[in-house]
């Protein structure tokens, strides 16, 4: 009668469930694991976003880029020009363009909206036929240095008319409010520097 009293009570040993504690212990070491799976997946994540933000910016920017170069080299006029024809430089938020075929283009850097502006209008009278934007996310360009801020457009002149050389320095950040939330850092910056020469000043001839 002992013995079988003994065997039931291993019999019933054997079988029990797990207690509190041991769900406790399981529910905390699940819990930890998912919230590393979920750290790996943020950090995959981010990585992801701001790769692809990135490279799309960087194609968009250099296309723009090219295209503003484009119109220098293919320009027959330009502007702003300088107040004293002894100034040579004239740093600026803005290049006008008049092209070959008699248009007038303005890109502007507007530091309000953070964005290259391009707007079409007539040489003869001045007035703007069209307007809209051409690049986003421009943000103001700061001298390492000084930490003073500068202007985008670099026009050199010759004997205040002749435009001899543009230059054109840009800073561009990706502009997405999800990817800088996710980043939870300084934004990734994009450097683009350009120059050209009027094609009439390339070749030695005499500008228009």
């Amino acid at each position: 009668m002992k013995q079988s009293l003994s065997f039931t009570g291993v019999r019933r040993q054997v079988r029990r469930g797990f207690n509190l504690i041991e769900l406790l212990i399981a529910l905390g070491i699940t819990g930890l694991l998912l919230a590393a799976t979920m750290v790996a997946l943020d950090a995959s994540y981010s990585a992801y976003q701001k790769t692809t933000l990135s490279a799309s910016t960087h194609n968009i920017s250099r296309i723009t880029m090219d295209r503003i170069l484009t119109l220098v080299r293919t320009g027959v006029d330009f502007g702003p020009k300088p107040a004293d024809p002894n100034t040579t430089l004239v740093h600026s938020n803005l290049i006008e363009v008049v092209t070959a075929t008699g248009q007038g283009i303005t890109i502007e850097w507007d530091d309000v909206s953070e964005a290259l502006m391009l707007s079409t209008f007539d040489p003869e009278t001045g007035d703007i036929l069209e307007t809209y934007q051409l690049l986003d996310g421009v943000i103001p360009n700061v001298d390492p240095v000084t930490g003073e801020t500068y202007a985008p457009f670099t026009l050199e002149f010759e004997l205040g008319q002749t435009l001899r050389r543009a230059t054109v320095d840009l800073t561009i950040v990706p502009h997405d409010n999800q990817s800088v939330e996710i980043e939870r850092g300084e934004p990734y910056q994009i450097r683009l520097v350009g120059s050209a020469m009027p094609r009439d000043v390339a070749y030695g001839a005499k500008s228009k």
